[in-house]
């Protein structure tokens, strides 16, 4: 049976998102990569890496270019030994895919050096610029080491995406999925965390006092992460992935404490790329809502307390940034809980809940602040993307061998 290992996490470097250390080629250069469900590709920033010193990179004649909702890269996609853990809890494994960055937006990866995805084939795109090379007559025809025409050095990411889907392009295979057919784990992942946002203190302390306290830290789980059973109890709730391009589910109403269940809004027809109308993606380190449900959240806040509102006033727009309100303005036995309703394996109802204390980060962004973790983003679509708020709450199982697509599991967590 494929092993089972844990491995320490943090979130101290994504500001948030939570980070697993890898080891790259033959010189085991580290780096701090956000675990993200959200997408496929394997990327890492090229100071980071040094190919030129890897004796086993294999050079490609493939590129890669992503934009997320904020942030972006293009560069060479090599292939390179990739290893994580230590001792018994560590994988490693040949001839994996990874995107070397050559020019990216300012801020991509936060303070991360990169991103595992651990979505499956359909976000792993990358684009064959072989007859690119030939024209040009680069030999060897590989992308790295990198070698653009001068009308193309100075493009932007966005741009060198018009470029690249001039070429022939092709899904490759993600990290996860090559560990999992290989035989190195199984095909099922956890996370157990406890923060979606670092958590600050009560006074400012340095990056290394952060990560070292407890609540910043959790573990990522890969094989058979049941067998863990000191990170969890009880029974799991179970979600249906309704498909595979993300971990899409179905999203059936919202509800604020004992106010009324609230329907969520279903896809537009013009949006049916997205799949459904709600992932779970652990590369999101709020909850983003549709603009309707999210200003029906804040009406039955206000309805349960009328304070409410003025506290949630700095959160009904987003900059893009987490901003804090004054600790002090908040008592968390006052705010109810914040339920979501989601399709189980059999149509049923899933009520999975966000405490208080989930949905309010204190101390974050700075100490002796509090932040509010859902936000909605203007002219999104009609999904709801839950992001690590949700799941730190539970034990989060991304099994993906069970059913057609797979099933979410929450338990408690000890």
């Amino acid at each position: 049976m494929p092993r089972s290992v844990i491995i320490p996490i943090t979130n101290v470097y994504a500001k948030g998102d939570f980070t697993a250390k890898i080891k790259i080629g033959s010189q085991g250069a580290t780096a701090n990569l956000i675990l993200d469900t959200g997408s496929s590709s394997l990327v890492v920033q090229g100071e980071d890496y040094m190919p030129a010193d890897d004796e086993v990179l294999e050079a490609t004649s493939l590129a890669q270019n992503k934009t997320y909702g904020m942030g972006g890269w293009f560069g060479p996609v090599v292939k390179t030994r990739i290893a994580m853990g230590d001792g018994p809890f560590s994988v490693d494994v040949q001839n994996v895919n990874i995107a070397v960055t050559k020019k990216e937006q300012e801020g991509n990866f936060v303070g991360a050096d990169g991103i595992i995805g651990l979505a499956y084939h359909e976000l792993n795109k990358a684009y064959d610029l072989t007859e690119y090379l030939d024209q040009h007559q680069v030999e060897p025809a590989t992308t790295y080491p990198w070698f653009l025409a001068e009308d193309q050095q100075d493009d932007s990411v966005r741009q060198f995406r018009s470029f690249l889907k001039e070429y022939p392009s092709s899904y490759i295979q993600p990290y996860f999925c090559q560990l999992e057919e290989e035989g190195v784990v199984g095909n099922q992942f956890a996370l157990l965390i406890h923060r979606s946002s670092i958590y600050q203190t009560s006074r400012e302390r340095t990056l290394k006092q952060l990560k070292r306290h407890p609540l910043n830290n959790g573990f990522f789980v890969m094989g058979h992460p049941k067998f863990h059973k000191h990170l969890y109890k009880g029974h799991f709730k179970t979600v249906k992935v309704m498909d595979d391009k993300y971990y899409n589910v179905r999203v059936k109403s919202m509800q604020v404490g004992d106010c009324a269940a609230r329907e969520a809004p279903e896809l537009e027809e013009r949006h049916k790329n997205y799949r459904t109308n709600g992932i779970v993606d652990t590369g999101a380190s709020a909850i983003i809502l549709p603009k309707s449900l999210f200003d029906q959240m804040i009406t039955d806040l206000v309805s349960i307390n009328p304070e409410f509102d003025a506290i949630l006033e700095p959160y009904k727009t987003f900059e893009g940034v987490e901003e804090g309100v004054n600790l002090e303005l908040l008592d968390l036995n006052q705010w109810p809980s914040i339920y979501f309703i989601l399709e189980g394996l059999e149509g049923e109802d899933v009520r999975l809940e966000l405490k208080a204390d989930n949905y309010w980060q204190i101390h974050a962004p700075q100490p002796n602040q509090a932040s509010f973790q859902f936000v909605f983003l203007e002219r999104w679509p009609n999904q709801c993307i839950f992001g690590i708020p949700l799941m730190t709450n539970y034990f989060t199982i991304f099994d993906r061998q069970e059913q057609e697509n797979g099933i979410l599991l929450f338990a408690e967590k000890p």
